[in-house]
């Protein structure tokens, strides 16, 4: 990460994120390193102790440490020692980033070529890049920066604190949240594939009207693409995570802090619960729902709604190329092979009441 013009001291970390501080609390901390390039001036960490032997030429003048390497702390001027120190270097590095546009950015800041409509109404300290349209009645929020050449269509409202990264485009009516960051080419409020097949099988164009609503703290990842609802909006709830070349078609509903792996495709109108992860390549298909909480593998095909949490897997295994045709083969035959089985379970059956069940007595009526 870049050096800021801003630092903080090791204590004031320790105090804002937690942690015990041991040696100098006045280090001032302006960047995190990697443990071997970090020099006296930069902070590093360590996630676990099986990296220990990174610290061994680490010159760090700060360290972050798990509490199983907390005799190492001795070694430099400054460390704390946290329980995840991976969580602890995300949210201290993302305040870094945060004072340090803070400091950049004392008013707003508007490219010439930028093309703003008259009824926009933007907040205070704006960033706005080259070649950027934001169209009639856009809302942008204070401490927002849009990337060059992006597109805010109108009616649309964008949060506090957002980041757009060059050549975001966003479509008319779509509401943003605070802190949310659209990597390029990522695409909000595009049309969702709706069409209505006619008497002679042409498709008819269904309008899209309904919007996209993101939620606070959302990223969304480059080139990805998030559909606007036919008539009520498409919706991802507050800290969803997107990676890169997602679809997400229209209607679609995703609860909070999901975080999606690239490649994925959701038909359209699922409805994705909070909490979930899904592995990369995964396809969800329409209509369906996934319970909160639900662990979805990489290129799983979702074909039913899940009802309960767990993690769900549904591929073949990698194997030579004669081993999984064999396989695959085998897997086509077994609706076949089912049949088969069930007769001969019946015929199994049969044989076995024929030969084990003795012969009843013959019927005498009492006298």
């Amino acid at each position: 990460m870049p050096n800021p013009s801003k630092s903080l001291t090791a204590a004031e970390l320790a105090q804002r994120f937690g942690g015990q501080l041991v040696g100098d609390g006045k280090f001032q901390l302006q960047r995190f390193c990697p443990p071997a390039q970090a020099g006296p001036a930069d902070a590093a960490f360590v996630v676990h102790e099986r990296l220990a032997s990174l610290l061994a030429d680490c010159r760090a003048g700060l360290v972050v440490l798990p509490p199983s390497l907390r005799e190492q702390a001795a070694r430099f001027q400054a460390a704390i020692v946290v329980p995840d120190p991976y969580l602890f270097f995300a949210q201290a590095s993302q305040c870094l980033v945060q004072m340090t546009r803070q400091a950049q950015v004392t008013s707003s800041q508007i490219h010439p070529t930028a093309v703003i409509a008259p009824t926009a109404k933007l907040g205070q300290r704006i960033r706005i890049g080259a070649g950027v349209v934001v169209e009639d009645r856009v809302v942008v929020g204070d401490d927002t920066d849009i990337g060059a050449q992006s597109m805010v269509g109108e009616g649309s409202e964008i949060g506090a604190g957002g980041l757009l990264h060059p050549r975001v485009t966003i479509g008319p009516g779509v509401q943003i949240g605070q802190r949310v960051v659209l990597q390029s080419g990522a695409v909000i409020g595009s049309d969702g594939f709706g069409y209505a097949p006619d008497a002679e099988k042409r498709w008819v164009k269904i309008p899209q009207l309904g919007g996209v609503v993101l939620g606070d703290d959302v990223e969304v990842g480059a080139n990805t693409v998030i559909d606007r609802g036919t008539l009520t909006p498409t919706r991802l709830g507050h800290g969803v995570k997107l990676d890169n070349l997602i679809q997400v078609a229209h209607n679609v509903e995703i609860g909070d802090h999901t975080a999606i792996a690239g490649c994925v495709g959701i038909a359209g109108s699922a409805k994705i619960g909070r909490y979930c992860q899904i592995g990369g390549a995964a396809g969800i298909l329409g209509h369906l729902q996934i319970a909160d909480g639900t662990i979805i593998g990489p290129m799983s095909l979702v074909m039913s709604s899940i009802e309960t949490a767990d993690k769900y897997v549904g591929i073949m295994p990698l194997a030579p190329a004669a081993q999984w045709e064999r396989s695959a083969a085998l897997i086509r035959r077994l609706p076949e092979m089912r049949k088969t089985l069930s007769r001969l379970a019946r015929q199994q059956e049969g044989a076995g009441a024929s030969h084990d069940e003795p012969t009843a007595p013959a019927f005498k009526p009492e006298t």
